[in-house]
């Protein structure tokens, strides 16, 4: 996450007025001290622009400038469209947990290599998740953590979806309709804010779609 931005004094004394930066963080921080179990944020959308003919990408999570960023020149629309989602001590395991689950004996590789094969692998792997890890969850909060880390993870890792052999359509499908239960229930039962993680969580489910339909695969989590 960037650093944030303190208002400074002026030469009569008086605080600079809070920018749409400031005010963003400040509900932001709100929020994640209304918490004890976050242990921080994870950032699914960013700030991009597109600037000159070189299409150069700035984004709010660019570790290389977070020095030097001036954050006044965000504007509310700008900031509007970040999005996140508040991680948990529970929630990082999952993460941890998934990626190896999905990556399998890749998954402590120094140098990632994916061929055809490992579309094999998310797709039997998913059946796996389906028919027996999903139904050993208990609560509505571990099948959310499990759900989103996995989600996470396949859209991180996403090779499967280009290169394959075909019979890639239940993984897409399938994964659709676990979320489209979930995400019926309440926020308070699932372990998550209204205010970011929700919006995070579908900007997440959002562009996995636009992925896997770039890959001529369906996801009608709605």
């Amino acid at each position: 996450m960037p650093p944030k931005a303190s208002a400074t004094a002026s030469a009569g004394g008086s605080k600079a007025a809070k920018t749409p930066y400031d005010e963003y963080f400040e509900a932001f921080d709100k929020i994640q001290k209304r918490n004890p179990k976050i242990i921080g944020p994870m950032m699914i959308r960013g700030i991009t622009k597109t600037r000159g003919e070189d299409s150069e990408l700035e984004g709010l999570d660019d570790d290389d400038e977070e020095e030097e960023e001036d954050t006044s020149k965000y504007t509310a629309e700008e900031m509007a469209a970040l999005r996140y989602v508040f991680i948990t001590k529970e929630r990082e395991c999952h993460l941890d947990m998934m990626r190896d689950f999905v990556l399998g004996e890749k998954a402590n590789s120094a140098i990632l290599m994916f061929t055809t094969s490992f579309s094999y692998e998310i797709r039997d792997g998913f059946y796996e998740y389906r028919n027996m890890s999903w139904k050993q969850l208990k609560t509505p909060a571990e099948k959310f953590d499990s759900l989103f880390a996995y989600t996470y993870l396949l859209k991180m890792y996403d090779t499967w979806m280009h290169d394959n052999e075909g019979d890639m359509e239940e993984v897409g499908e399938g994964l659709a309709a676990l979320w489209k239960g979930l995400l019926k229930t309440s926020d308070e039962k699932l372990g998550i804010d209204p205010e970011y993680s929700r919006p995070g969580v579908i900007a997440l489910l959002d562009d996995f779609k636009s992925d896997l339909e770039r890959a001529d695969l369906e996801f009608n989590y709605k």
